[in-house]
């Protein structure tokens, strides 16, 4: 039972906010001819001023507080939409992150498998190159015959 009044405040503040401008109408509209009445033995003309002017500064006040009633539901309906728009950003971000970090993995893998296959060939051509140098070297350091014995 209080799950469904609690569930609704917000409605159900809006829904008093607007009885209770309804209800200052009527009530300054009593007040006026209350004033008026206990008055108007004394003066018809000042009771009738009195009484408008009572009447308008209760309604005013009533509105004001009707106002900020709506107000603070308004805002709290608001907050309620921003918590669930936050909640729903942040799971989105948390699926972003996690998608962009599997992405990095992969691309890091992929990177390490070229850094591997390019460190194997580097190896390779510096191998081929120093057995060449160090063959012409030899061949450099051996006596060079004219006649060319085998």
């Amino acid at each position: 039972m209080f799950d469904a009044i609690f569930g609704r405040s917000v409605k159900i503040l809006k829904i008093l906010a607007k009885v209770q401008c309804v209800l200052a109408f009527v009530l300054a509209s009593m007040l006026c001819g209350a004033v008026h009445e206990m008055l108007k033995p004394f003066s018809r003309f000042s009771a009738i001023v009195l009484g408008l002017v009572v009447a308008v500064v209760f309604w005013v006040l009533q509105m004001f507080l009707a106002w900020a009633l709506y107000a603070f539901a308004e805002l709290v309906e608001y907050t309620k939409e921003t918590h669930k728009e936050l909640s729903n950003m942040s799971a989105g971000l948390a699926r972003y992150t996690q998608a962009t970090y599997e992405e990095l993995h992969s691309m890091n893998q992929g990177l390490e498998a070229y850094t591997n296959a390019m460190g194997k060939t580097m190896n390779s051509i510096v191998a081929k190159h120093c057995c060449a140098e160090e063959e012409r070297a030899r061949a450099a350091a051996r006596p060079q015959s004219g006649d060319n014995n085998k």
